[in-house]
């Protein structure tokens, strides 16, 4: 784990350029990759303990490479900083995977709110990744079959400051890559009641288990805000 934190906290933030289209093809649209399960290395990630540090790893599942997390009844994540401006990029798009889902959890509780997955998405200069100031926080979550997906959550830690949102629920489609899309703004407003005022400058993912002590693994593959027009990350 300390050979992890070193390196990932040592390398530099790695810009992505858009791919061009092979004669013929239709372009995709314009994106800023966010994070890569190939390229993890050079994505100067920080690896941040809350209670115990979670095993943090790079992976392949499914023959995709992936930054693979593995609770050890512990909660941690790893966040980098980004630059998006949900304006000119209003869709986020990520792939993820998990092989457990904590069927003791709650995310609505003080002390039970493990997750399989989540992404955190930071509008607004957080300042120190050790110590972040309290930014408007949206919350992508994987959770158990308590709360269906869409659900949103005010969380207990933060709140205000953190909301979430249950986009898979359950251990249904565990064992098995997932692909989502979304809206910022519109997820964003419907979790605060208001749209966002500040661009992304940081990304974190976050699996845990320290609360219900039951087994996770799960595997993050990439992430990416898909844009109106191409913009490197500054």
């Amino acid at each position: 784990m300390t050979a992890w934190r070193a390196l990932f906290a040592a390398m530099v933030m790695a810009a992505e350029g858009c791919a061009t289209a092979p004669p013929g093809a239709e372009a995709p649209p314009p994106a800023e990759r966010l994070f890569d399960g190939e390229t993890a290395i050079a994505e100067a990630w920080l690896h941040y303990p809350l209670n115990r540090a979670t095993d943090y790893s790079l992976a392949h599942f499914d023959g995709l490479p992936a930054i693979r997390a593995r609770g050890r009844e512990s909660a941690s994540l790893l966040i980098r900083r980004v630059k998006i401006d949900w304006r000119t990029c209003p869709e986020f798009e990520w792939t993820w995977a998990a092989r457990h889902v904590q069927a003791k959890a709650d995310i609505r509780v003080w002390g039970e709110e493990d997750v399989a997955a989540s992404i955190f998405l930071l509008f607004g200069d957080p300042g120190l990744l050790t110590a972040p100031n309290p930014v408007p926080t949206l919350r992508y979550v994987w959770t158990n079959h308590r709360l269906p997906t869409e659900t949103v959550v005010d969380n207990p830690y933060l709140p205000g400051t953190v909301r979430s949102i249950v986009i898979e629920s359950g251990d249904a489609r565990t064992g098995r890559w997932l692909r989502f899309r979304r809206n910022l703004a519109d997820d964003f407003e419907r979790a605060f009641g208001e749209p966002p005022q500040h661009p992304i400058e940081a990304i974190a993912l976050f699996t845990d288990n320290d609360q219900t002590k039951e087994p996770v693994d799960t595997y993050y593959g990439w992430a990416r805000a898909v844009c109106a027009a191409a913009k490197p990350l500054g």
